[in-house]
């Protein structure tokens, strides 16, 4: 058996442990899943504390829903799911985006603007160059349809698969594929109309 499957196997029986009032399995889940569920939420957000409630909510719903989880998908695609539509709530309820610049920029690059941000080799100038280029990333990203922003968020920083991402997003592969290229066109074109 492959590593995903004895990793569904796992979550699967900590599951089955919660259904029997094993309150430390829903904590081993928790443990598993939250540095992901709130790196997603983040990369969306791009408020910490904004994005700590939002995970806490998506576990407090996991908490209250898990009894009836019918083991269709894998516990990684349903909490996934819970996720990408909190976020969304919250970000049509809020109306205001932030975005995290952690996100690679075009398909095939590998350095993304946090690494450039992390670069101990930037002199002073190349620093202040870096920030002009956060800002228009930024302003070029919160320009983005949200449905765009999440599949670059789940693909490209979560690096979740073309498959659990269309699950995610109640979407066909193809319809993800479609939406995948057009942010990543949008994006482009915009970083580069402003510069």
């Amino acid at each position: 058996m492959d590593n995903k499957g004895n990793l569904m196997n796992e979550d699967f029986a900590l599951v089955e442990a919660f259904k029997k009032n094993d309150q430390q399995a829903f904590e081993q889940l928790v443990t598993k899943y939250k540095s992901n569920i709130f790196k997603t939420i983040y990369s969306v957000i791009g408020n910490q504390q904004e994005a700590d409630d939002i995970a806490q909510e998506v576990f407090i719903k996991v908490y209250f829903n898990l009894g009836s989880f019918k083991f269709r998908s894998a516990l990684s695609t349903w909490l996934y799911r819970i996720a990408y539509n909190e976020t969304i709530d919250y970000a049509r309820k809020h109306k205001n985006r932030f975005v995290s610049l952690d996100k690679e920029l075009i398909e095939g690059e590998i350095t993304t603007v946090g690494d450039l941000l992390h670069d101990p080799n930037l002199g002073i100038e190349n620093q202040m160059l870096v920030k002009e280029v956060q800002e228009r990333v930024k302003n070029a990203v919160n320009s983005l349809p949200k449905k765009y922003d999440m599949v670059l968020t789940m693909i490209d920083l979560n690096n979740l698969s073309y498959n659990e991402t269309a699950e995610i997003m109640n979407i066909s592969v193809n319809k993800l594929k479609v939406w995948l290229f057009r942010a990543r066109k949008m994006l482009m074109k915009k970083i580069l109309k402003d510069s």
